[in-house]
């Protein structure tokens, strides 16, 4: 008989021999892997099965309630086991919202409590190993761009490694619509949502479809499905706009990112669907100046058009004075500078050259923040965002620059005072003017334009602050302390953390 297959995540090497250990006689459960990390987790269950997870909350790199999203995206219905080192029902029931079937305290393991809460899972999920088999995935993902050809998938299928059948076929080309914070590499990020958004894809599909994906140097993805004993074109095309909707709508809501997609025709040819695809991969290109979260359809669109154009000397001229003699650049200068390259339409190349070359003008001695701008410059795909990082940099730096000099107004004086009193309350800036007696329209201008910050930025900032304090002390647990930093949601507080200050929680307390 087969036995039900288990992994553990845990970074502790004597937690997980033990559970080895306390699995070896079972005549039902036995397990298939086991990892010190979660990221090695994640790679292994992209192209592996099993049928209960054991996983440890606390880990480098990784924590628990970040694995358990990803986890979830690859293995929809996969259960988790959450195994704790603390005594501490709040911090447990968390990640039971978080999708958790079940949770272990370390300090409580035991071979009958082990199997135990393995027998509440396995007929609370029945979960029956026979069946494992019968619900293989027919997706593939292609690495290598040769393979991505007609003669490199037609070969791949006479040496039985992909199971890819004929009939006709459609594509899809896809690319997330990428936005960096200041904390993140832009190509490990780009890398992760592509391996994210492989999931999703794959999780959508399941079984319904034979599909290849491939992943491009620019981290879009290019889909070819394969629809077996369907001659409708119409049922197809639906089918292909119903499957686009969902991945939009996924991709918002576990990556909070919207996305491009552009949709092909049905084929009956292999070697048009995929040369189709690779055009399409061109067009999502013209999201520069069109803007993200778009579907395209292929047969439709028309290719843009791109201007030759320079920006003009005397522009630079003046950016390069304004510099020199003010220490920063004017804001209307800098939109002059960005307003000529979007009325020109230059292409993304040209655009990316001429913003690195503005960085390495106006900050000439490369600061690490500059550095960073300059990484994340070369990483964007739609000009309104570019323009918007670059706008927002040099506003910081021009205040920066003016500081000793500078003074807040008595009106964002008294915002700043608002938040100070009530940053444990769910406040926006709306029931802020109402307060001050303000416009809304005029203080969201204000603040932004002395602070160099947007309201909610700036009151994220103090609440991560907050938190910062109550970690160093130690003496709250990590749910107490999300409350009494303002934040009304677990998840969302562990992203805006890791934003601001480039950690997680736990790698913050252990550097203290």
């Amino acid at each position: 008989m087969e036995k039900i297959k288990l992994a553990i995540i845990d970074d502790e090497l004597i937690s997980r021999n033990m559970i080895k250990k306390l699995i070896q006689g079972s005549e039902q459960y036995e397990v298939a892997a086991d990892f010190a990390d979660g990221k090695s987790a994640v790679e292994w269950l992209r192209c592996n099965e099993i049928d209960i997870l054991l996983c440890d909350m606390q880990m480098p790199e990784m924590n628990g309630v970040d694995l358990l999203r990803i986890i979830h995206v690859i293995h929809e219905y996969l259960p988790v086991i959450v195994i704790s080192g603390f005594d501490n029902f709040d911090y447990v029931r968390g990640s039971l919202v978080n999708g958790a079937a079940n949770y272990l305290l370390k300090h409580e393991l035991t071979e009958k409590s082990l199997l135990q809460v393995l027998e509440q899972v396995r007929e609370k999920y029945h979960i029956v190993p026979e069946e494992k088999a019968a619900c293989r995935r027919t997706g593939y993902c292609i690495y290598d761009r040769k393979d991505y050809t007609k003669e490199g998938i037609e070969k791949m299928i006479r040496e039985q490694k992909i199971q890819f059948g004929t009939g006709n076929y459609a594509s899809l080309a896809i690319s997330p619509d990428y936005r960096f914070s200041e904390r993140v590499n832009p190509e490990e990020f780009k890398r992760d949502v592509c391996s994210t958004v492989t999931d999703i894809l794959a999780q959508i599909l399941g079984t319904e479809y034979p599909f290849i994906i491939y992943q491009t140097k620019k981290f879009h993805l290019l889909v070819l499905l394969c629809f077996q004993e369907v001659n409708s074109t119409l049922y197809m095309m639906n089918i292909m706009k119903k499957l686009t909707t969902r991945l939009q709508k996924q991709i918002i809501r576990i990556l909070d990112l919207t996305s491009t997609i552009a949709m092909g025709i049905v084929h009956t040819g292999l070697e048009k669907a995929l040369a189709e695809s690779e055009e399409m991969d061109e067009i999502l290109g013209d999201k520069l100046y069109l803007g993200g979260n778009r579907l395209i359809s292929a047969p439709l669109v028309r290719k843009m058009v791109y201007g030759s154009g320079e920006i003009p000397s005397s522009l630079w001229k003046q950016i390069e004075f304004e510099k020199k003699n003010q220490g920063v650049a004017e804001m209307v200068t800098l939109n002059e500078f960005f307003d000529y390259m979007e009325k020109e339409r230059l292409p993304q190349k040209r655009v990316t050259e001429c913003c690195l070359e503005l960085m390495r003008l106006l900050c000439p001695e490369e600061g690490a923040e500059c550095k960073k701008l300059s990484e994340r410059i070369k990483g964007y795909e739609i000009f309104e965002l570019l323009r918007e990082d670059i706008m927002d940099f040099m506003n910081r730096e021009r205040i920066l620059a003016e500081k000793k000099k500078y003074q807040y107004s008595p009106l964002v004086n008294q915002v700043i005072e608002f938040v100070g009193k009530n940053y444990q309350e769910d406040i926006s800036l709306e029931m802020c003017a109402a307060e001050l007696g303000s416009s809304y329209t005029h203080l969201s201008r204000a603040f932004k334009q002395e602070t160099g910050m947007r309201f909610v930025e700036y009151l994220n900032r103090q609440r991560v602050s907050k938190a910062e304090s109550l970690l160093i002390r130690g003496e709250l647990p990590m749910k107490e302390i999300v409350e009494r930093s303002g934040f009304r949601n677990y998840n969302y507080f562990f992203k805006v953390f890791k934003e601001i200050t480039g950690m997680k929680p736990g790698e913050f307390v252990a550097k203290i």
